[in-house]
Order: C-alpha cells, then sequence, then structure tokens
C-alpha cells in the first residue's frame, strides 16, 4: 500500500514537473515571437538576408529600419566589427520584403530628423542583374544636415557674441541715454513724414497721372524711333571708326609747323623784312600805288565817254572820218 502511495505522488511530481516545462517552453517561445513582433520581423515569413562592409558605420546601429522609397522592408539585424586595420564593420540586414535587387544596389546609412534618428535607405541600381541571398553590396553615408555645420562653428561663435555685444549695447542705450525717448520720437517723425508724403501724393494725384502718362508716350515715341536711332549710332560708329583710323597725329604736327611758318611771317611784317612788309610800312609806296590807281580809274572814265577817242571801228570795210 504505502508502495503504490510513493509511486502516486512520483507520478503526481513528473506531471507537474512536465507542465512546468511544458508552460516555460510556450512562454519562452511567446517571448520570442512578441519581441520579434515587436521589432517589426515576422518570424514566419521567408527572410531574405543581405549584407554590407562599412569603413565608417556613420552609427548604424542594429535594429535600425531599413526603408525602399520610405517604405519599411527590414531591419538592420547585426553590426559587428570584423577588421580593425583597415577597420571594416559588416553590416547584416534583413528583407522581409520578395523584391528583386540589381547588384549594384546600395545601403545608405542617413539622417531620419534633425534630431539624429539613424535610417538605412536600399537604393536600387540599374543592373540587370540581381543579387542572391547573403550577397554583400555596396553601401555608403549621407551627409547629415548639421555636418556642414562642423567647419562653420568658430564663425557661428563669432556671430554670437557680436550679435550678444550688440544686444549688450542697445540694451545700455534703450536704458540709460534715453534710447527708448529718442526711438519713440524718430518713429514719431517718420510717421508724420509718411503721412506729408502720403498727403503730398494725394494731392497731386492729377500731375503724377500726366507724368505717368507722359512717360508712357514718352516710351511709345522712343520705341517708333528706335530704328532711326539705330541707324544715327551706326553712322557715328562709321565716323568714329573713320576718325580713328585717320591720321590725327601727322594733322596735329602739319597744323602746328604751319602756325609756326605763320608766326614768322607776322614777326617779318613786324620787323620791316621783306615785300609784304614794305608794302606795309613804307607810306611812299602806298602813296604811288595809290596814285596809279587814281590814274587808271580816270583812264577808265575817259575811256568810257569817249570811246572813240581810243577805238576805231570799221564797218563793211570803211573807216569812220573823224569830225
Amino acid at each position: 500500500m504505502e508502495e503504490k502511495n510513493k509511486q502516486s505522488l512520483r507520478l503526481a511530481r513528473n506531471s507537474k514537473s512536465i507542465k512546468v516545462a511544458i508552460f516555460c517552453v510556450f512562454a519562452i517561445a511567446i517571448f520570442y515571437f512578441g519581441t520579434n513582433f515587436l521589432k517589426g520581423f515576422d518570424a514566419f515569413s521567408k527572410k531574405n538576408y543581405y549584407y554590407s562592409v562599412y569603413d565608417n558605420s556613420g552609427g548604424v546601429y542594429t535594429g535600425a529600419v531599413v526603408y525602399l522609397q520610405g517604405y519599411p522592408i527590414g531591419k538592420v539585424t547585426k553590426v559587428k566589427l570584423i577588421n580593425s586595420s583597415p577597420v571594416q564593420i559588416l553590416a547584416e540586414y534583413v528583407i522581409n520584403e520578395e523584391i528583386k535587387i540589381p547588384k549594384d544596389s546600395r545601403f545608405e546609412v542617413m539622417s531620419k530628423d534633425m534630431l539624429g534618428g539613424i535610417i538605412v535607405r536600399l537604393t536600387l541600381g540599374s543592373d540587370s542583374l540581381f543579387a542572391n541571398r547573403s550577397d554583400t553590396l555596396a553601401c555608403g553615408i549621407v551627409p547629415q544636415l548639421t555636418d556642414g555645420l562642423e567647419s562653420m562653428k568658430g564663425q557661428i561663435s563669432n556671430i554670437l557674441a557680436s550679435v550678444d555685444t550688440i544686444a549688450v549695447s542697445l540694451k545700455d542705450v534703450l536704458t540709460h541715454q534715453n534710447g527708448a525717448l529718442k526711438l519713440a520720437q524718430t518713429l514719431s517723425n517718420i510717421e508724420s513724414m509718411t503721412a506729408s508724403l502720403d498727403q503730398i501724393i494725394t494731392n497731386n494725384k492729377a500731375n503724377l497721372g500726366k507724368i505717368v502718362t507722359e512717360f508712357s508716350k514718352f516710351s511709345e515715341t522712343l520705341t517708333e524711333i528706335s530704328p532711326d536711332l539705330k541707324q544715327v549710332i551706326s553712322n557715328f560708329e562709321q565716323i568714329s571708326d573713320t576718325i580713328a583710323k585717320a591720321n590725327l597725329a601727322a594733322v596735329i604736327v602739319n597744323t602746328n609747323n604751319t602756325i609756326l611758318q605763320l608766326e614768322e611771317v607776322v614777326k617779318k611784317v613786324n620787323t620791316g623784312d621783306g615785300d609784304v612788309a614794305k608794302l606795309l610800312n613804307n607810306d611812299e609806296l602806298y602813296t604811288k600805288i595809290g596814285n596809279t590807281l587814281q590814274s587808271l580809274n580816270e583812264l577808265f572814265v575817259d575811256i568810257k565817254q569817249n570811246p572813240k577817242k581810243y577805238i576805231n571801228v570799221t564797218i563793211f570795210g570803211k573807216k569812220e572820218k573823224n569830225k
């Protein structure tokens, strides 16, 4: 009897142990599948694994989402340092979607947003051959928006310091040097000036309209005569070309020589040297010439009055007798 009781107790204990074991296995399975589900992994779907080797991983981490044109298609399942000289970092991706990936496609690590989140973008290539599972594809890093600011940190710091100094000075002016009152007066003056300008414009609307009309007419006239203006400009260009081609230096030299020669003639006239000077300065010669011209004038008058006295005209072969 006691032996049967011991056997019953042993069976009961074994049954409880089996139940506990089954429960633990079931719990572990639920935990595994639940964790994968929360991570976005489908434990029952076919998985395609691909790899990339980075010399700089760009901060990619296990669990980062892989996107294709903004659509999540997988996860980063492993990031591992496989070589230190040179540095090589292996990244493993699991792709849950059945897509054909050309062999020249790339996995690119990039910033998700301004807060610094990291994602992986799959950029499909154009190769006619497609990658197989477990193939290693090319990779790269897309520069983040803040990468370009590293070299500008010093300049930005100086600018911020200058802005801070200006702000302190402006605060001092507004607080201790009646700056607020002066600023208010300035704004008041500007307001008054704009009001006056508005009044002037209002009072001269008609004149302004006439001016605009005249300008419009002028522009129309200018448009109409533009062909003639082009012709005039062309003529001026031809004249300028002719002048430019002319030997102006030779002309200037000849003119200068002529002026010098004329100056010599004037000097000779003034000093009494030469026939012209004698003609101008000799009164006796001038008087004789005047008398000669007077005698010639008297002769011409006498010839006009008494032409028969000097001219013997024959008509039909006969000579007219003097009376």
